[in-house]
C-alpha cells in the first residue's frame, strides 16, 4: 500500500501542499480533523508508515531507507498545483528531513521542523529496544492508559528501529528553507536539543516556542496552526524565487538591449557607403 494519503481534493493546493510526517507510534488519519480550519486552496497529504491505522496489517518497515526512497518516489509522481511544503513532528521531522535531501532538485519549498531532536542526537542509535516502560512514557497519556497502548507501543519500537544505525547527511539543504517549533512544555525535545537544526540547511528561517507540551503538537488547534505555518512558507519562497527570477530576466535582457541596438547601428554605417557607391554608379 502506498505512504500517502490525501485529506483534500485533488488540484487543492494553490496556496501550498503540506505534507506531514507525524511523530513515531502515530497515524496520520487525524489530520482529518484540520481540514476544515485550514486557508482556501491549502491541500494536505499525511505520511502513514505501515503497521498502523489503515495498514495495521502490514509487516512494519525494516529500515529508514526503505521508507524515505518510498516516500519520495510517491512524491515524485505527485503533482501539487502550488508550491510544497514538508511538516515533521517529533521523529517524523528526521524522516522529512531525509525525503527532502533525497529528492534534490523536486525538494520542498520550506520545511516545519515541530518538537524534534536534532538529526545528530539520533546517530548510531543502537537497534536494542529500550525497556517497555520507557517506551510507554513517550506516549500521550490518554493512549498509555488505554486499549490502543499495545499497537501504539508497537508502532513507536518500530519507528525507533529504523534510528538504528542512522547517519544524517553531511550536507545541509540547499533547496530548502528550514524553521523550527518547539513546546515550552515539552520535555521529550527542549529548545536546547532542537538547536542543532540550524545547522541542517543552508537557508535558516529560525525558531519560534509556542506554549505546549510533546503531545499537544498532535492536536488539532496546533496542528493546523503549523500546516498553515508551513504553507505560508511555502507560499512565501515560491513567490521570492519568482521575483528574483523575474528580476534576473530583466536584468539580462537590459544587458542585451544596448549590444543590439550598438550591433543595428554598426551594420547600418557599413551599408550606407555602399549605398552611396551603387548610386554614383547608377
Amino acid at each position: 500500500m502506498t505512504y500517502l494519503r490525501p485529506f483534500t481534493a485533488a488540484g487543492v493546493g494553490t496556496a501550498g501542499t503540506v505534507v506531514v510526517f507525524p511523530p513515531s507510534g502515530a497515524g496520520c488519519l487525524r489530520l482529518r480533523s484540520v481540514v476544515p480550519a485550514l486557508p482556501p486552496g491549502t491541500g494536505l497529504l499525511g505520511v502513514q508508515l505501515p503497521g498502523r491505522e489503515d495498514r495495521l496489517p502490514e509487516p512494519a518497515a525494516t529500515s529508514l531507507a526503505e521508507v524515505v526512497t518510498a516516500v519520495a518516489a510517491e512524491l515524485r509522481a505527485f503533482a501539487p498545483p502550488g508550491p510544497l511544503a514538508f511538516l515533521g513532528i517529533s521523529l517524523g521531522a528526521v524522516i522529512a528531513y531525509e525525503v527532502a535531501g533525497d529528492l534534490a532538485d523536486a525538494a520542498p519549498a520550506a520545511l516545519v521542523v515541530a518538537a524534534a531532536r536534532a538529526p545528530e542526537y539520533w546517530s548510531g542509535y543502537p537497534a536494542a529496544d529500550p525497556p517497555a516502560a520507557e517506551v510507554a512514557a513517550l506516549l500521550p497519556p490518554e493512549v498509555r492508559d488505554s486499549a490502543l497502548a499495545p499497537y501504539a507501543l508497537a508502532s513507536m519500537r518500530a519507528d525507533l528501529r529504523l534510528m538504528a544505525g542512522y547517519r544524517p547527511a553531511a550536507a545541509p539543504l540547499d533547496r530548502t528553507c528550514l524553521r523550527t517549533v518547539s513546546g515550552a512544555r515539552d520535555d521529550i525535545a527542549t529548545t536546547e536539543q532542537m538547536s542543532g537544526w540550524r545547522q541542517r540547511a543552508t537557508d535558516f528561517r529560525g525558531h519560534r516556542v509556542v506554549d505546549a507540551g510533546h503531545h499537544a503538537f498532535m492536536d488539532g488547534d496546533v496542528l493546523a496552526g503549523l500546516v498553515t505555518e508551513a504553507a505560508a512558507q511555502a507560499s512565501a519562497e515560491r513567490a521570492s524565487t519568482e521575483r528574483a527570477s523575474a528580476e534576473r530576466a530583466s536584468v539580462d535582457r537590459t544587458a542585451t538591449e544596448p549590444a543590439a541596438t550598438e550591433s543595428a547601428a554598426v551594420g547600418a554605417a557599413a551599408t550606407e557607403p555602399a549605398v552611396a557607391e551603387r548610386a554614383v554608379r547608377g
